[in-house]
């Protein structure tokens, strides 16, 4: 169960401290002025007469990929792969005991076609379990990418102030546009998967076995009796 009081750490370890905005934009201004990311534009009519060029639309995101956008994408996936491998040493236990019921499971209803509802109710429990434990480090690796996201904010809003191209930006570009934003890895949202990617030797009976649970709790759903 996710209290009150972690999920208000979660925040706050998603909260940029003063410190680390300090640093993005000291990097930030520094690469503006260094003329950092390159981007060659075309002189505008107005530059070649020596008036005052219009605003440029905003570069397109992958465009404007620097040292410093990768330093912080890098960070944020060693310390995701981090949180996952920690989590997995951590419920060592209970991935063992789901991999060794998935077989009982997988034998009692496709080898001995003998149906028993509730040692399949026991195994949805664990499997139950272990889904909680994935959404409550997923919440906290999802903090750090916030985290990550609001320092590449700052960088590029003091990029923005002393870049000889990007100071030409509109004072507030589109709300989405944040080059080298980071996203949490896709399989953070499908926890079963993990389940089947560290033991090679218990791969099939658990993705089977998960088959079987899901039809169970489907036909629940609907109204009908599993087999």
């Amino acid at each position: 169960m996710i209290t009150s009081d972690s999920v208000n750490g979660v925040v706050r370890r998603g909260r940029l401290g003063r410190t680390a905005r300090f640093a993005a934009r000291w990097r930030g201004k520094r690469d503006g002025a260094r003329g950092v990311p390159r981007i060659p534009l075309p002189e505008s009519p107005e530059e070649q007469r020596g008036e005052l060029p219009p605003p440029i639309e905003p570069p397109a995101p992958e465009l404007l990929i620097t040292p410093y956008v990768m330093e912080v994408r890098t960070g944020v996936r060693r310390a995701t792969e981090q949180m996952r491998s920690a989590l997995i040493g951590r419920e060592h236990a209970l991935l063992s005991r789901v991999r060794a019921e998935s077989v009982r499971v997988v034998t009692q209803y496709d080898v001995r076609e003998d149906p028993r509802p509730a040692a399949l109710a026991r195994y949805g429990h664990w499997v139950g379990q272990w889904h909680t434990s994935v959404d409550r480090c997923r919440s906290h690796a999802q903090a750090v990418v916030d985290q990550a996201n609001q320092r590449l904010a700052c960088y590029w809003d003091a990029v923005r102030e002393t870049h000889p191209q990007l100071s030409r930006l509109p004072r507030r570009p589109p709300g989405d546009w944040l080059p080298g934003r980071v996203e949490l890895d896709r399989s953070w949202q499908q926890p079963d998967v993990w389940l089947l990617a560290d033991d090679d030797s218990a791969r099939t009976a658990t993705s089977r076995a998960l088959q079987i649970l899901e039809r169970q709790n489907t036909d629940r759903v609907d109204g009908r009796t599993a087999r």
